[in-house]
């Protein structure tokens, strides 16, 4: 299975930059937010300290800071802080900031929970993917879900984009080298890529059904040959 090839089908080695991406909190975000300071002791269930961490089991909707549909998340002590738009290390210096007022010396450690995409169609692990890192590119989404099956259409697949209220569809060939320095070069949260089945899977599918009528067909005609000859 070939892919990122030249437009005339060559091999040649390019090198190059990937578009900017910049991971930003929205609306619906869920955000985990860990605060330590030197004096955890004052601040019990909102700091702690670096040799005191534990393993936290619950689910990232128990666990995380949940971004409003006005952008804001509220905290213990600081109030309300609006962080639609920011990027993580805004975010994490603002948080920072407010908290100076009440404690010595606080660190704030923030990751996005809800960076997640879906891959459906012809990938041999199709599904739903949390991403735990600050961005993903397209091939390393693919990675993730094992690689398109042999039956993927690699020419026309699709990405779904979330863009606000609506959705843009994005056709990509993978074939070619052009995804690479395109605006799929990078997933974003939510996106949703589809790979369609090629007509030959629709032939395998059909290839066993045809080949048991045919054996059928075979062993009548042989019955029917050999009751002839008993009868000659």
């Amino acid at each position: 299975m070939n892919y990122l090839q030249d437009p005339e089908g060559g091999q040649t080695a390019v090198s190059g930059n990937y578009p900017e991406f910049t991971l930003t909190i929205q609306p619906n975000d869920i955000l985990s937010i860990q605060l330590f300071t030197i004096n955890a002791e004052a601040f019990p269930g909102i700091a702690t300290t670096v040799d005191k961490q534990v393993i936290d089991n619950r689910t990232a909707y128990e666990k995380g800071f949940v971004i409003d549909k006005s952008g804001n998340i509220e905290l213990p002590l600081v109030g309300v802080l609006n962080l639609s738009g920011y990027t993580l290390t805004a975010a994490r210096d603002t948080i920072a900031n407010r908290y100076r007022k009440y404690m010595d010396e606080p660190i704030v450690v923030i990751k996005k929970l809800s960076f997640k995409i879906t891959l459906l169609g012809e990938f041999n692990k199709p599904g739903l993917y949390y991403v735990p890192n600050e961005k993903i590119t397209l091939l390393e989404g693919m990675g993730m879900a094992g690689d398109l099956t042999p039956y993927g259409d690699r020419k026309t697949v699709k990405v779904i984009r979330k863009t606000g209220d609506s959705y843009k569809e994005i056709s990509v060939d993978l074939t070619s080298k052009a995804p690479l320095n395109s605006e799929v070069a990078y997933l974003h949260p939510d996106d949703v890529v589809y790979v369609a089945t090629t007509k030959k899977r629709g032939a395998t599918t059909i290839s066993p059904t045809v080949g048991i009528f045919t054996s059928i067909i075979a062993t009548l005609t042989l019955v029917a040959a050999l009751i002839l000859r008993e009868t000659e």
